[in-house]
């Protein structure tokens, strides 16, 4: 009796097979796709029409969208007009109203039902030109929540032509979704993206305010523009900061004539020698390896504990780590690092006289003109009408003796020193630096046996154009905090590895 019931089931399940395959086989799969992945616009801006392709549709019909926006069917034509909303005058109407979805009923040849879904998206109240009339840097800073933004990228940072763009990506963003919709196009040779508020973390359907104001994200992030096979031909960094903490307007001009920004390129404060540890670590600006126009990742802890970046994350919402290669020929080159702008050049083997050359540099053949005193190059790093500071800006700063003999536990728990133009004092963080050995985030001294048995705090590191008189160094401004000894270390122009990724404080080009 047990085998027949055996032999029953299976001739049963053998039986549902075959009819499931015969099925599969009368049955041709029922499809829609549309020439574009969703379509943007502005508040009562044109319409725009798609085509779409059908297999084995019967017939198509729109079920429904979002009130106030339009969309015309032609099936005829196998297109699809859409027409936004103008702007409704009021916040809660404009978030109702901002996102369309177009759901359409499908209908196949042999009856079965289904439905597809089109995405359309108003992609600001405002639209900000972040370039317009030839203002080409390789960093903008964007200060404004609920807007679109859009880049002229006939032209890369450097204000050189750019060809071959087919499309735009998000190489990487410290916020999830800080960019949205990134959207490339071909016409007007732009980017544009949408940059949305400030939500709350356990509802994100409730926008956070200051003020009667939305709140501007506190982020970075580096956008790209690609070709047909993907490859990076350009990319910019783009410094999210709220309007009240602009770095384009909260500066200083020393008493040396030059202005510069009050905090690190990257940065989103400074901490001022407050021991706020949330402060600390919003003093921390990107990090630069000398004359590389992208940036790298800032600490994850106020401490650097761990020598741990930053979080950070692709248009998908994935996260994406530094990237590191040694140098070589193929590496060590600019053409590498602007297709892999995430990519740290290491130069380890120049710790080894034998093995290297000894001067730690992330280019395989050196070039000191990359970065320059005299202009602001083409892979300068700072925005429109900022520069790297060149080492003559620094050299009005001096450290007072009352900074000189702070105890340590003070050093300790402010993560920097003011530094003194004679007038003013301006606090500089002690953040550090990515080594050229390998690439990690560093700011503590510590070295067996030189000195003592515990790290020392702090260390400051800040790009200077300079370069060294044989051209195979750079220079920066030094500080190593470590009030233990009998000397601090405070260098205006100290010799450094290019591969060695520092802070930037920009200056102001007259």
């Amino acid at each position: 009796m047990k085998l027949y019931m055996k032999h029953l089931k299976f001739s049963l399940f053998a039986i549902c097979a075959l009819l499931l395959l015969g099925g599969c086989s009368n049955k041709k799969e029922m499809t829609l796709s549309f020439s574009e992945s969703a379509l943007y616009f502005q508040w009562g801006g044109e319409a725009q029409t798609i085509s779409y392709t059908a297999t084995n549709l019967a017939s198509i019909t729109v079920k429904s969208k979002t009130a106030g926006w339009e969309c015309v069917l032609n099936t005829t034509a196998q297109t699809v007009t859409v027409t936004p909303p103008k702007d409704p005058g009021n916040v809660t109407d404009r978030d109702t109203m901002r996102d369309c979805d177009i759901v359409f009923n499908l209908t196949a040849k042999n009856g079965d039902t289904s439905t597809s879904t089109f995405d359309c998206y108003i992609i600001g109240d405002s639209m900000i030109f972040v370039n317009e009339g030839g203002k080409y840097a390789n960093s903008y800073v964007l200060t404004s929540p609920k807007s679109a933004y859009v880049i002229d990228v006939s032209k890369n940072g450097g204000g050189q032509p750019l060809s071959g763009v087919v499309d735009a990506t998000i190489v990487w963003q410290s916020q999830k979704a800080a960019i949205e919709h990134l959207v490339y196009d071909d016409q007007k040779k732009t980017i544009s993206f949408y940059v949305d508020a400030v939500k709350d973390e356990n509802d994100t359907n409730i926008y956070i305010k200051e003020n009667d104001d939305y709140v501007m994200y506190e982020a970075n992030a580096v956008v790209a523009v690609v070709d047909g096979s993907d490859n990076i031909l350009w990319s910019w960094h783009l410094w999210f900061s709220k309007e009240a903490n602009n770095p384009l307007k909260d500066t200083s001009t020393y008493s040396n004539g030059v202005t510069f920004m009050n905090r690190n390129l990257g940065a989103f404060a400074n901490s001022n020698g407050s021991t706020d540890q949330k402060l600390i670590l919003g003093s921390y600006g990107l990090y630069y390896q000398w004359g590389r126009k992208d940036p790298f990742l800032r600490p994850f802890y106020y401490n650097c504990a761990n020598n741990e970046e930053e979080m950070a994350y692709t248009g998908a919402s994935n996260a994406i780590e530094t990237e590191f290669a040694e140098c070589s020929a193929e590496t060590g080159t600019v053409e590498y690092t602007i297709a892999h702008p995430m990519t740290f050049i290491t130069n380890a083997a120049s710790v080894d006289a034998e093995n290297g050359d000894g001067i730690g540099d992330w280019m395989y053949s050196p070039n000191s003109s990359l970065w320059s005193d005299t202009t602001k190059s083409a892979y300068d790093p700072c925005p429109y009408g900022w520069r790297v500071a060149s080492g003559s800006d620094f050299d009005c700063l001096k450290l007072t003796a009352e900074e000189d003999q702070m105890p340590l536990s003070s050093a300790r728990e402010r993560f920097g020193w003011n530094l003194n133009d004679g007038t003013n004092s301006y606090f500089y963080t002690g953040a550090g630096l990515r080594s050229y050995y390998d690439g990690h985030i560093h700011n503590m001294n510590h070295k067996d046996g030189v000195y003592p048995s515990q790290p020392e705090p702090w260390e400051g590191y800040y790009w200077t154009t300079g370069v060294t008189a044989d051209n195979k160094q750079s220079k920066c401004m030094y500080f190593d905090l470590t009030t233990t000894r009998t000397i601090n270390k405070f260098n205006l122009n100290y010799p450094s590895k290019r591969a060695n990724a520092m802070q930037v404080r920009c200056v102001k080009i007259d």
